[in-house]
């Protein structure tokens, strides 16, 4: 077993009289990519909403660097460094794209005796490493943005915390298949420089070529779980996922 950071042990989710999830575990370990699958309504929105305190579990535990954090408020969850760019983007329309990405480092403090404010610009300049259109409209009001240059101001905003754990839903959602490698070749990179991502995507195609592991979710349970590659040799999960090749 590896390093594991965060773990999910029988997780079950009620909405009202709705099971959204009934029971399930999961591991993240630290430095990997690990994704869940699965069709819209299947359930997995709902634990990324129950991992960041969005969704307050019925029973089960999380636990995150060897502390139960089930349950926990939103703040205290992003504050233990779980933070998560949102399905939907949720720019801030009145800013510019650099006033957006600062918001994102609002709660970070620098080690004793150093500058946050030198921090946040050496943050700055990763982000910007990794989405270059970024820099170059950095001053322009965000709003203004494409689809896929709002994702990346997304993911962006959410580095700008130094995750210990980041949680993306759905980034490839609604955008031109170009774009899409586009993202999930800066989620390699992300990756590449020691970041721990749990991804939520239903690109399983683009989603299966980067993930460590990968949870296939079935209305509320996992159906099965692999490394991505023993996934691929699944005929019935390919033809469900990928259509037939």
């Amino acid at each position: 077993m590896g390093n594991v950071i965060l773990k999910i042990s029988n997780l079950v989710v009620d909405y009202g009289i709705i099971r959204a999830i009934k029971g399930i575990d999961l591991e993240i370990e630290k430095g990997n990519i690990v994704a869940i699958l699965g069709a819209n309504g299947a359930g997995k929105s709902s634990v990324i909403r129950t991992i960041n305190g969005l969704v307050k579990p019925k029973s089960g535990k999380i636990i995150f660097e060897d502390e139960n954090i089930s349950g926990l408020n939103p703040h205290k969850i992003a504050k233990k460094g779980i933070i998560q760019s949102p399905e939907g983007r949720h720019i801030f329309k009145g800013l510019t794209v650099e006033e957006n990405l600062l918001v994102g480092a609002y709660s970070l403090k620098a080690p004793k005796g150093e500058s946050t404010k030198k921090l946040k610009q050496q943050i700055l300049a990763e982000v910007y490493s990794y989405f270059p259109v970024l820099k170059e409209r950095r001053k322009q009001q965000a709003s203004t943005l494409s689809g896929g240059e709002q994702q990346m101001l997304a993911i962006g905003r959410a580095l700008m915390a130094k995750p210990k754990l980041l949680l993306l839903d759905e980034p490839s959602l609604g955008l031109a298949p170009m774009i899409v490698k586009d993202i999930f070749r800066i989620i390699t990179e992300i990756k590449a420089a020691g970041n721990t991502i749990l991804l939520v995507e239903q690109n399983a195609f683009q989603t299966l070529k980067i993930a460590d592991e990968v949870y296939v979710m079935e209305l509320g349970k996992i159906k099965t779980k692999g490394t991505a590659e023993e996934l691929l040799k699944d005929e019935q999960l390919v033809e469900a996922y990928l259509g037939k090749k």
